[in-house]
């Protein structure tokens, strides 16, 4: 049968009684009360004395309660484990930075009070001196702590911070991919799409990068359009992040600038040019259409093969007697295998 799992304010109530327990407090107590709530908390056998012990300890605005907090998170009795979790949190940031590491094991405690409780607590002691701490927790085995990690880093206005969420979008587990989403939309515009761009530009993770596009694209940020463009043309992006580039684009083709790409073109820039044939190819209107047909007399036989794959993303059935014609008078195998290959994409 599963235990009964007391809110902290029932077990507060529950206490109302005890407070004979610990009082009148002797002489000693009386100068130097950390040191009496410290030394019930670590030796009593009552498990209501420590309990009380531990809420008392989480008032006294003294460092040296830390310690004997931190210690009592590993006590036998779940109870005191969670309300020596809530006089941590209650110490606050930056006193009780020390125990983040600790709070962060009782994420996986066997009852859902502690875990509840250490949760609360992390979140209060979140802060520039505990941030190395969170982000740390990103890298660990376990789920829920990345999960509890990336929910508290989402709230803090540092830039560490931010860039831990964005790690968070790659995550292998879905729902702590899910909460970094949630975390980078509920940001000002002008944050989130600055921290999405870094997350497109992290190489280093392709995981990260696929998540950042299908969030672009499902954001419809015309802004990063360019960045996404690039992607899809770049040789240091592995084939996913440029499947998930190209499904993003196509979902804002409309928002394309197909006036400056035909310009491209005959810029003189061949990287520019590249991007330009790839990005006229999946906006696939009329006008994007004839400047690419434009270009199947290229003296670069590089940029005839762009193009021609470009018509195949376009779909326009009239580049069918051009790729035929084209065909007829070329002599390599493998680049008449590609034009074979998009005349079939664009024949019904």
């Amino acid at each position: 049968m599963p235990r009964w799992c007391p809110s902290f304010h029932l077990v507060l109530a529950a206490l109302a009684w005890l407070g004979a327990a610990l009082a009148p407090l002797p002489a000693r107590a009386v100068e130097d009360k950390v040191a009496f709530l410290t030394e019930k908390l670590r030796g009593s056998d009552s498990f209501k004395v420590r309990l009380k012990a531990a809420i008392m300890l989480g008032r006294m605005d003294d460092p040296r309660a830390v310690g004997p907090l931190t210690s009592a998170l590993q006590d036998d009795n779940y109870v005191v484990r969670g309300a020596a979790a809530r006089a941590l949190g209650n110490l606050g940031h930056p006193m009780a930075v020390s125990s983040v590491e600790t709070l962060f094991e009782l994420i996986g405690d066997e009852e859902q009070f502690v875990q509840n409780e250490a949760r609360r607590a992390l979140g209060r002691l979140a802060g520039q001196r505990s941030l190395d701490q969170f982000i740390a927790a990103l890298s660990s085995g376990k789920p829920d702590v990345r999960l509890t990690a990336v929910s508290v880093l989402a709230k803090l206005d540092l830039p560490e911070a931010r860039a831990g969420v964005v790690r968070a979008l790659g995550d292998e587990d879905e729902e702590v991919r899910t909460a970094a989403i949630l975390a980078v939309q509920g940001l000002p515009a002008e944050v989130r799409d600055q921290m999405l761009m870094e997350a497109l530009a992290d190489n280093s993770r392709y995981q990260v990068q696929a998540t950042a596009v299908r969030l672009v694209g499902e954001l419809k940020l015309d802004n990063v359009l360019e960045k996404l463009a690039g992607l899809l043309v770049s040789d240091e992006v592995v084939p996913e992040v440029k499947r998930e580039a190209q499904e993003a684009v196509l979902v804002m083709k409309e928002r394309i600038d197909v006036g400056a790409f035909m310009a491209a073109l005959r810029a003189g820039d061949k990287d520019r040019q590249r991007l330009a044939i790839k990005m006229l190819g999946l906006q696939g209107g009329r006008q994007a259409v004839d400047a690419l047909l434009s270009l199947l007399a290229d003296p670069d036989v590089f940029v005839r093969r762009r193009v021609v794959f470009a018509l195949g993303d376009a779909g326009d059935p009239r580049a069918i007697p051009p790729l035929e014609f084209m065909l007829k008078s070329e002599e390599s195998s493998r680049f008449r295998k590609e034009i074979e290959r998009t005349l079939r994409k664009l024949k019904p």
